[in-house]
């Protein structure tokens, strides 16, 4: 019982002692923007985005929310579909599927979506909270980014 309750203990310092050497993340850009799909209730998007991670551990990007603008219009919510492993000491693009809900576009902007998406490249706004870890370790890490990114219509 005694070596249960030590190991119970000692589990959570070994986890958090081997995070002091965490290096930080960087975010290298935006490789590809794929449009799934657009209709009136939102859009189903594909972002490659460049990661590197220099760290000896892989962890999660996690299912997260973020607010979401495109060329200046807020578009509601974007959503982070799918959890996306970071591999260890790696710099190479993840794909992110992302899906927004379109809540808080007024009706009369919609069709001025639909001409930015058909351009070669928009302006992406994206400002929240995104959501990472490894196991029982999780964190938040705030994000507030502008990007002009290019488009690939893909099959609409």
């Amino acid at each position: 019982m005694k070596k249960i309750i030590l190991l119970l203990f000692a589990l959570p310092v070994i986890l958090f002692s081997s995070c002091g050497d965490f290096k930080e993340i960087t975010f290298m850009g935006i490789e590809n923007v794929k449009i799934n799909k657009v209709s009136q209730k939102g859009i189903d998007i594909d972002v490659t985005a460049k990661i590197k991670n220099p760290n000896n551990t892989a962890f999660m990007i996690y299912r997260s929310d973020l607010d979401a603008s495109v060329s200046g219009m807020n578009v509601g919510k974007a959503s982070i579909t799918k959890n996306v492993k970071i591999k260890a000491n790696s710099e190479q693009g993840y794909t992110f599927n992302i899906k927004s809900d379109f809540s808080k576009l007024n009706a009369n902007e919609l069709p001025n979506l639909f001409s930015i998406a058909m351009s070669k490249s928009i302006k992406v706004g994206l400002k929240g909270n995104l959501n990472v870890g490894k196991l029982f370790v999780k964190k938040s890490y705030p994000v507030d980014m502008v990007k002009n990114v290019p488009l690939n219509l893909g099959d609409l």
